[in-house]
């Protein structure tokens, strides 16, 4: 009888050590798979639309876009009304991120409790630069 128990728990810690190890698997290759195949979840984590294919420079760290002159009006216009919009927003729902006006041309993407930078805007530079 404490032959069936031992085997039965050498098999439940192999099963339980083999779903665990699965997992991370899986969790690291959807990860590079994210690198790799580039961010098309970009825009919805922005909370802005644009055209994420006109790529200028991609390293490790940074993700740069270089944009027309219609997107960049458009992109501007979706700023400005989030940033409206956000008092509203803020209160009731406490967003995660927000876009914060650095001045008349330049907005900053960052998260609210980290304070950390996670993309900026240059309306003037015609650019969105995305922190990895």
């Amino acid at each position: 009888m404490n032959i069936f128990w031992s085997i039965l728990i050498i098999i439940g810690s192999l099963l339980i050590l083999g779903i665990v190890t699965f997992l991370f698997f899986v969790w690291a290759i959807s990860k590079g798979f994210k690198k790799k195949f580039g961010p098309e979840w970009l825009p919805a984590e922005l909370k802005i639309t644009f055209e994420y294919i006109n790529v200028s420079h991609e390293d490790k760290k940074t993700i740069r876009y270089s944009l027309s002159e219609h997107e960049t009006i458009e992109i501007f216009e979706q700023i400005c009304s989030l940033n409206t919009n956000d008092t509203y927003d803020f209160i009731h729902s406490s967003p995660s991120s927000i876009w914060i006006k650095i001045d008349d041309e330049t907005f900053e993407y960052r998260h609210i409790k980290s304070n950390k930078l996670k993309a900026v805007f240059s309306n003037k530079n015609r650019e969105l630069i995305y922190h990895k």
